[in-house]
């Protein structure tokens, strides 16, 4: 139970924000940045955690997230369009004035209307809000756009620049990832000046949590020649049918598909396979893998990870991932693409959407990964897609430290 009036708080309590008008919540999500950045601000400041989640489809199992208290605040009202949601959460915004005092607020912006009300909210009871981005080039690139257009008439007041802007305001921390958005949101970026709240990181996974999972490093030697396919594989974000198209792996190699396969997947699946006598020995397809355990040991068997999207990524965490189980990286050129790889030195970046491109990247990819075995990424550039690291940085210690009694 929080403390119940902030002038009394000595211990620092922090609550994580997000709204999700798309899917249940579940242990799964929560797995990604969303539940492990205030699970380790926490741990790194001693703070008391709680997650909120207002949520279109709560879901009653899900009540605890690694020993934290989980709160789904369901939608009022009937159904509206996405524009509208401001107007239907007003368990959530009735929670935040009346319940016992937090000191930290860490939202992920995902519908800067509703984010912005329960920010302002927030930040009338003297909370710290700290603004976690999950966003890339392309958003910010619009959200400008639309600034630029609507920003000196009456009509920006209803645009999502206008709320984002004032998001960014109101946080009195900005967490982004990758370099790219680092460096727009630095250049002016809607008319503010953001450099003094701006703490730029990578998406990570928690160490400490990792280590829980208790599983021991396989040497280089003891892996398997396979290349790891993860994450939402059937969207048409992610074009699997990309690398059907690329031709098979590399002789003794072969490919794993981690993911759901939808209808559309599984036709394009079936085309290739009659195609092929050795699909099946090139191409494995585990499904949806939800026990982390079992999923991390697959990768920890692993040498590579392929990551093949069309673009519209932020960082996606299949980076960190691979970083923290040794895979080498092979990367269509999405925004993080750079920084996951330094630059292609510690990995293979070929051009999205481009069969042979990525034809080119599995030929070359025996050697690179005979390479890193025998170096490897540095230490150095591991730990930052560790988040007891990137996390542990002065503008949020600051926040931490001027907390509180």
């Amino acid at each position: 139970t929080f403390s119940c009036a902030r002038r009394q708080v000595v211990r620092p309590s922090i609550v994580l924000y997000y709204n999700d008008l798309v899917f249940q919540p579940s242990e799964s999500f929560l797995h990604k940045d969303f539940g492990q950045v205030p699970h380790v601000l926490a741990e790194l400041h001693d703070a008391k955690l709680e997650y909120w989640i207002a949520a279109t489809q709560p879901n009653p199992s899900l009540d605890r997230f690694l020993g934290h208290r989980v709160r789904q605040f369901a939608k009022s009202g009937p159904a509206l369009p996405a524009r509208f949601d401001v107007l239907r959460n007003h368990d959530l915004y009735r929670a935040i004035a009346r319940e016992p005092a937090f000191t930290h607020l860490v939202i992920f912006p995902f519908t800067p209307a509703t984010d912005l009300a329960v920010a302002r909210r927030a930040k009338r009871r003297g909370v710290r809000i700290i603004l976690k981005l999950d966003t890339n080039v392309d958003y910010l690139a619009s959200l400008a756009a639309s600034w630029q257009q609507h920003g000196h008439g009456w009509r920006r007041f209803l645009t999502q620049a206008y709320h984002y802007r004032e998001l960014l305001r109101t946080a009195d921390v900005v967490i982004c990832e990758t370099s790219a958005c680092d460096a727009v949101l630095r250049d002016g970026f809607l008319d503010l000046d953001l450099d003094a709240k701006l703490v730029k990181t990578f998406s990570g996974l928690s160490q400490r949590w990792f280590d829980t999972l208790g599983l021991a490093d396989v040497p280089d030697e003891a892996r398997r020649a396979s290349i790891i396919v993860s994450g939402r594989i059937s969207s048409a974000q992610k074009h699997s049918e990309t690398i059907f198209a690329a031709g098979p792996p590399p002789p003794g190699w072969v490919i794993e598909f981690v993911g759901s396969v939808d209808a559309d997947l599984e036709r394009v699946i079936a085309t290739y396979r009659a195609t092929d006598p050795a699909f099946d020995d090139h191409y494995r397809f585990h499904g949806a893998i939800t026990d982390k355990r079992a999923y991390f040991a697959l990768l920890m068997q692993a040498r590579a990870l392929l990551l093949n999207s069309r673009g519209g990524e932020g960082f996606p965490n299949v980076f960190a991932e691979a970083h923290l189980c040794r895979l080498l990286i092979m990367t269509s050129d999405v925004s993080g693409a750079d920084d996951a790889t330094d630059g292609g030195k510690w990995g293979i970046i070929y051009a999205a959407d481009d069969p042979a491109a990525l034809r080119a990247a599995l030929d070359s990819l025996p050697a690179q990964a005979d390479a890193q075995q025998k170096g490897g990424a540095p230490e150095a550039h591991r730990r930052r897609f560790i988040w007891e690291h990137s996390l542990n940085q002065p503008a949020i210690r600051h926040l931490f430290e001027t907390s509180g009694a």
